[in-house]
């Protein structure tokens, strides 16, 4: 908590009197890996694959962005509270479906809505397991996520319902200028969405602080069972959200649309520069990893690469950004003997967020 206020004043102190001071503040901050990664990469892709950068292109890869950054988004809230959701990848098929069955072709508007409000529900399912029945995120968003997709092949029947309303294809494919995706201005509205809820609400601080260390958080007095039970809820509607411009873009649901959508998500996040012990993060860096994926999956594809490839790539990837953040620009190799001292002895080390929450929880209970 202290080192993330000081951190945050550092950069606006940084800003004000030295835009390369300031710079270096974010880059640092976002891990340099995923800004260097994503530099070679698109100098790599001007040579080797040209027509990347056709208008074309670029549309579907931003496209691609915003379909991973949405759901990316709201795992960073997540991941910052030391949770996760295993369970996305279930969501993304699942409320899609549950919109199309009941909405029909009523309106794109209401079939929105309903795919988001689908995804809030099953969020809320997912942290009222966590909460009241005191069981470990993994655990429990493991096992919903067998559910859910379950349930989504269930109500479809294994097939895909086709897509015919004019209002979700435009969002999930239409563009402004024939470049810039209605689903990129979306994302941009989600993070922006997201920033005011980690820096501006007291909210945020209550995340950050049962990231950073969950019994800390529940003496002071915050409601635990209360934080998680909203960010799980606000992540669901965001991943139904993603669910049906995927439908859109698509134009068709199916239970199993989006597969390994958790991982990339989570591995979005983690190469973005957010913490897996949870208490900080970056959504600057969200969005530019998932930019990074798209990329390379995209360029992987003009290349002509096999799409099994594209697995390989992202483990790649997620290995080169994290191992690039520690040896670039204020990583924990390269620290100064002081800042390597005052790192030690700021007590700042975070719990086990698995362990502590259920007994938080439970403490909350009694």
């Amino acid at each position: 908590m202290h080192r993330d206020r000081g951190t945050h004043e550092g950069e606006r102190q940084a800003g004000r009197g030295d835009p390369a001071a300031w710079l270096r503040a974010h880059v640092r901050r976002d891990r340099c890996g995923v800004w260097i990664l994503n530099v070679v990469i698109l100098v790599f892709l001007a040579f080797a694959a040209p027509n990347f950068f056709g208008p074309g292109n670029l549309e579907a890869v931003l496209n691609d962005t915003a379909i991973l950054g949405i759901g990316a988004a709201g795992m960073t809230i997540l991941i910052i509270a030391g949770a996760f959701d295993l369970s996305v990848t279930a969501i993304m098929g699942l409320a899609p479906i549950v919109a199309l069955s009941i909405a029909g072709d009523r309106g794109g508007a209401m079939i929105v809505l309903v795919s988001v409000l689908t995804g809030a529900a099953l969020g809320l399912v997912n942290g009222l397991i966590i909460t009241r029945g005191r069981v470990a995120p993994f655990v429990a968003t493991l096992g919903t996520l067998f559910v859910f997709g379950s349930i989504g092949a269930i109500i479809s029947k294994g097939n895909a319902l086709t897509v015919t309303n004019g209002f979700v294809l435009q969002l999930g494919s239409g563009a402004v200028l024939d470049v810039i995706p209605y689903s990129l201005l979306i994302m941009l509205g989600v993070c922006a969405l997201c920033y005011v809820l980690l820096r501006r609400l007291n909210i945020g601080r209550w995340v950050r602080a049962a990231g950073s260390n969950l019994r800390a958080a529940h003496v002071s007095g915050i409601d635990l069972q209360s934080v998680y039970l909203g960010i799980f809820v606000f992540s669901g509607a965001l991943t139904g959200l993603a669910g049906i411009i995927l439908t859109g873009y698509l134009a068709s649901a199916v239970a199993t649309q989006a597969p390994n959508y958790n991982l990339n998500a989570i591995a979005a996040v983690v190469v973005g520069g957010t913490s897996l012990f949870g208490g900080e993060g970056t959504l600057l860096g969200t969005v530019l990893a998932s930019w990074l994926f798209a990329a390379v999956n995209n360029g992987l594809i003009l290349l002509g690469v096999n799409s099994y490839w594209q697995y390989l790539a992202t483990g790649v990837i997620l290995v080169l950004a994290l191992s690039l953040g520690l040896l670039g620009m204020g990583g924990s190799l390269w620290r100064r003997p002081a800042a390597r001292a005052q790192r030690v002895d700021t007590p700042t080390q975070p719990t086990l967020p698995d362990r502590d929450m259920t007994k938080a929880a439970s403490s909350a209970n009694e």
